[in-house]
């Protein structure tokens, strides 16, 4: 087993998952919405350690990210994959988002909301810059290898997004470090209690 280190909360990840798949399991803080299909960006994360326990980047991360970003860590997580056992560090850029956030709402001390919407609004420009200094080839790169249909409509598991945003949005608002995924056929079962 493989540990991936999300938003500093420990995971065990298999050799061969998806990065993303271990997030959604674990319920942390990162956005999905394409299923895997590298397309939505929401799962965008910075690799802080352990690099070389992952995949190379892939087409869709060469198609989103600038190879300076790419070179620094930056990465798609549900492009990610674990390919050797070891530890793993990673920030998501929705916790890094919602932290710079955090500095307007209740600013650190000797600072103040001025000074702490600077760094987010970098970041913002910064990247719309490089999104469109990669238009339009990382659409229709992403267009050519998905075709339009899997393009337009990324979500191929309804039942799991709903199930995995709900116990997110639940872990968020609760606090707990972690809230892992029932096996489907516990939450069936469950379902068909309640029903009777």
């Amino acid at each position: 087993m493989s540990t991936i280190i999300m938003n500093d909360v420990a995971m065990e990840a298999k050799v061969g998952e998806r990065v993303l798949n271990v997030a959604r399991r674990n319920a942390a803080h990162i956005g999905f919405l394409c299923d895997n299909a590298g397309t939505c960006q929401l799962c965008r994360c910075q690799v802080q350690e352990g690099a070389e326990y992952l995949s190379p980047p892939s087409e869709a991360e060469k198609a989103w990210i600038p190879e300076a970003k790419l070179a620094e860590g930056q990465r798609l997580a549900c492009q990610l994959i674990v390919r050797e056992q070891g530890e793993v560090k990673i920030q998501s850029y929705a916790e890094y988002i919602r932290q710079l956030v955090l500095t307007l709402v209740d600013p650190p001390p000797s600072t103040n909301t001025a000074q702490n919407l600077e760094p987010l609004v970098k970041n913002l420009l910064t990247d719309f810059a490089d999104q469109l200094a990669l238009f339009p080839r990382n659409i229709l790169s992403r267009l050519n290898e998905l075709g339009p249909v899997r393009f337009a409509f990324p979500i191929q598991d309804t039942d799991r997004f709903v199930e995995d945003m709900s116990r997110l949005v639940e872990r968020m608002n609760s606090g707990v470090e972690r809230i892992e995924r029932k096996p489907r056929e516990t939450v069936k079962s469950s379902e068909e209690t309640l029903s009777s």
